[in-house]
């Protein structure tokens, strides 16, 4: 069967609390065509990352800073306690994470031919200058980066600041950034709901990024309210999270619904079709591949 046991944040992150702390501070709920991961701190970092595919952020508790490169200059994003971030393709970021935080990290698998990159700016702070990039094929992320990370310190550029001819791989790039994207900033969660209870109590859904005007074309991000029934077809991996009240989720493959209590989330592995059932006042996040890339 393909339908998974709802799992409750909360409990779930109590009993892998050791993998939130250094030097691991991270732990992989689900991993298949999508990526559930969950996040803690603290973890400072001094490179960027660039891929092929979005990132969604929600910070479940405390906050984090996320640095990034948008339209060829540093913008500091800061992602508060319950606050939504999309992060569309391409677009350099290097995650900053506070003790005792925790946040989940929604990303797809790399397709076939993908490369990811990392790199360096000479400062930090202006990231006016790359000072050292590698590409290199990212199929575990936790595993993948450390050689490259190593290769970085091993270098004269890591010991110099200084740029030589092999600094950056010569074109064609495998991967190159989006320097022409403006990402619109976190929202707060909860008070996004608030704002659309209307439509969300009369069992209505809100596409979030649609309402945000957002550039990122790779995620599906939606709301639902209830009393409702929704019939949802799951092309790819769907992750469902009971924000508020309850749900029943019934699956094609299982002859077994089950029940989502606020605080729950549920990986659906596609393709399947599901069928929730929201009691009223139930307000559920959905999120989805937009489109197979």
């Amino acid at each position: 069967t393909k339908m998974a046991q709802p799992v409750a944040i909360e409990e779930w992150a109590e009993q892998n609390k050791d993998s939130f702390k250094p030097p691991i501070c991270n732990k992989l709920m689900h991993k298949g065509q999508l990526s559930i991961m969950f996040v803690g701190g603290p973890n400072t970092r001094t490179d960027f990352h660039v891929e092929e595919g979005s990132e969604l952020f929600l910070q479940i508790r405390g906050h984090m800073e996320l640095p990034t490169v948008q339209e060829g200059k540093r913008k500091l994003v800061q992602i508060q306690e319950g606050h939504l971030f999309i992060l569309p393709p391409r677009v350099p970021h290097s995650p900053q994470r506070q003790q005792n935080s925790l946040g989940l990290v929604i990303e797809r698998s790399r397709e076939e031919g993908e490369m990811d990159a990392l790199r360096w700016y000479t400062d930090f702070q202006v990231c006016d200058e790359v000072l050292y990039e590698r590409h290199f094929r990212c199929d575990d992320l936790g595993r993948d980066l450390v050689p490259v990370v190593q290769q970085f310190k091993a270098s004269s550029e890591c010991a110099t600041g200084e740029k030589t001819e092999t600094s950056i791989p010569p074109p064609p790039a495998a991967i190159s950034e989006n320097s022409s994207i403006s990402v619109p900033d976190p929202i707060h969660l909860d008070t996004f709901v608030e704002q659309h209870m209307d439509t969300l109590s009369r069992g209505g859904q809100v596409d979030i990024l649609r309402t945000l005007s957002h550039p990122d074309e790779e995620f599906s991000v939606s709301l639902l309210g209830g009393t409702s029934k929704q019939t949802h077809e799951c092309k790819g991996d769907t992750f469902f999270y009971q924000l508020r009240g309850s749900a029943t989720v019934q699956s094609s493959a299982d002859a077994t619904p089950v029940q989502m209590q606020q605080g729950m989330c549920l990986t659906i592995i596609g393709p399947d079709v599901v069928q929730v059932v929201r009691a009223e006042g139930s307000v559920g996040l959905v999120v989805s591949q937009r489109k197979s890339v």
